[in-house]
């Protein structure tokens, strides 16, 4: 009877703690579902966050941090970033190691890692900090030195003494003197220990060249200036050596041809300002640091190429509206080709007309248009570097052409017929702003009346280039011309005056003699 009622009892507590249960959770169950989620295959690394450094002293650290899950807790650490570890495999949020055995007033590299119990691992950012320095305090009472012979009192720099031997400048041997006097003190051989790891290791950093950062050479580039930046582990001068992609010879013993930068700064963030470069031009160049033991490191060859001056376009202007063309002129900042897309703004018919020339003086004539129209032209040019830019749109609108055609370069060319002593060819070229129909007019001396002139025939056809062949030119005389020029409305366009001087018969060396002989034997002449 009584197993009965304890039974009865012990089944009621069962029964009132599982209504209890779900009363409270509701059914969600954290112990439930954590074993579920375990359950689940786990592929995301821990999160790390809120790293900090405590308890710094000058031969030990303590790193802390903390993870969005449960991880192991591991640090690497090392003066340089070839990385030591330190590890604790116990599975934690908050992280807590301590790194041990350190040399004080020295750097060190550390970055965390966790890993989670499904293996998944990350890795922190790379984070630094440096050791206190130890101080050694000296006695109250120092232990003079000993008094130099004659042969000690050399003085600093000039001889053997307690600088064991230094020979550098005066500011340089009273501190080593004064080490070595500091040295003498320290009895304790884990401070002895201590002294002899940090000399060894100044040592053999100050004995190492400077290292150039990986991304050696960030360069910003202008049109005649190039900003070059890189970064050593150690403070160092900065030089850039440089030479334009036709001048470097990869072959020679220095293949660069000017050096630019601070040869006596010496920084670990290195800056180097170049200007008075060509626009548009490669250039070779290589990063130098040399350090005050004169250890130098240098990068390999590399380029950066200034930027291009862009096209700019000025003084767009309708030079000329006629009744089927129009001549449109501007000009550019740089040499470049050029295309005018215009449209008929009656039809929307859009039509290109262009020059392949790079010149920076433009002039393009759109033909074949038709009479009283409106169009829009928009002019495209494109300089050596392909880089281009684009106009406003100008309108104008065909007329009745009532301006007569412009004459420009006018050129005159004489040569002498071959074996002749009074006849010359004489050519004469010219051009015209539209098609137009010249005639050729000409005359002996500087002084002839406008009646005693003589002209060539009109030429036959409308053209823009015009070239006329005169015959009856005599050697060594002097001629006045100008040319008269239609267009297709009859206006008509009269040039300046023009003066000339055609060749002379160049006199042999039997005719130089004659003239000698005659002028010494003028008596002989016959009357």
């Amino acid at each position: 009877m009584v197993n009965l009622l304890f039974f009865v009892i012990t089944l009621l507590i069962v029964c009132l703690s599982y209504a209890y249960y779900f009363l409270y959770y509701g059914g969600n169950d954290p112990i439930i579902k954590t074993a579920a989620a375990v359950t689940e295959e786990d592929k995301k690394p821990p999160q790390i966050t809120d790293i900090k450094i405590e308890e710094l002293t000058a031969t030990s650290t303590t790193i802390s941090w903390t993870t969005d899950e449960a991880a192991d807790s591991l640090v690497n650490y090392n003066i340089r970033r070839d990385y030591g570890i330190t590890r604790d495999p116990a599975l934690t949020k908050a992280h807590r190691l301590v790194v041990p055995e350190l040399l004080s007033d020295q750097s060190y590299y550390f970055r965390v890692i966790a890993t989670d119990k499904s293996g998944n691992q990350n890795l922190s950012n790379d984070y630094i900090f440096t050791t206190p320095a130890v101080k050694i305090e000296e006695p109250e009472t120092p232990t003079p030195p000993p008094t130099p012979t004659v042969e000690e009192n050399k003085g600093p720099g000039k001889g053997e003494g307690e600088g064991g031997g230094y020979k550098g400048d005066m500011k340089q041997a009273e501190l080593i003197q004064k080490t070595i006097s500091m040295l003498d003190q320290v009895a304790d051989e884990e401070g002895l220990s201590l002294i002899e790891s940090k000399i060894q290791q100044e040592a053999q950093e100050k004995a190492q060249p400077p290292v150039i950062s990986g991304d050696f050479a960030k360069v910003e580039v202008g049109i005649d200036t190039a900003v070059i930046k890189w970064k050593t582990d150690k403070e160092a001068n900065s030089m850039v050596a440089l030479a334009t992609d036709a001048e470097y010879n990869p072959d020679a013993a220095d293949p660069y041809r000017w050096n630019e930068g601070e040869p006596n700064e010496m920084v670990t963030t290195h800056e180097v300002t170049v200007i008075g470069l060509k626009p548009a031009t490669t250039y070779h160049y290589q990063v130098m640091s040399r350090t005050t033991l004169g250890l130098e490191s240098k990068s390999e060859d590399n380029t950066f190429r200034t930027k291009s001056i862009l096209p700019e376009i000025y003084n767009l202007n309708v030079s000329k509206a006629e009744e089927d063309s129009a001549t449109i002129e501007w000009t550019t900042n740089v040499p470049c080709s050029a295309v005018i897309e215009y449209t008929d703004l009656n039809t929307n018919v859009t039509k290109l007309e262009g020059s392949p020339m790079f010149v920076t003086s433009h002039s393009i004539r759109l033909k074949d248009l038709k009479f009283d129209t409106y169009y829009s032209a928009i002019v495209k040019v494109e300089n050596e570097q392909a880089e281009k830019t684009v106009s406003n749109p100008v309108t104008f609108t065909t007329i009745k052409d009532m301006l007569p055609p412009t004459i420009s370069k006018v050129n005159t060319e004489s040569t002498l017929y071959p074996g002749t002593e009074n006849k010359t060819q004489t050519i004469i070229s010219w051009r015209t702003d539209e098609p137009s129909l010249c005639q050729f007019f000409y005359g002996q001396g500087l002084s002839m009346s406008k009646s005693d002139y003589s002209t060539l025939p009109k030429e036959e056809d409308y053209t823009g280039n015009h070239v006329q062949v005169v015959t009856a030119f005599q050697p060594a005389t002097v001629y006045k011309f100008w040319l008269e020029c239609y267009d297709k409305t009859l206006n008509r366009a009269k040039s300046e005056d023009y003066t000339m001087l055609t060749p002379a018969r160049e006199e042999s060396i039997l005719d130089l003699i004659i003239k000698n002989f005659e002028g010494t034997f003028g008596w002989l002449k016959k009357k």
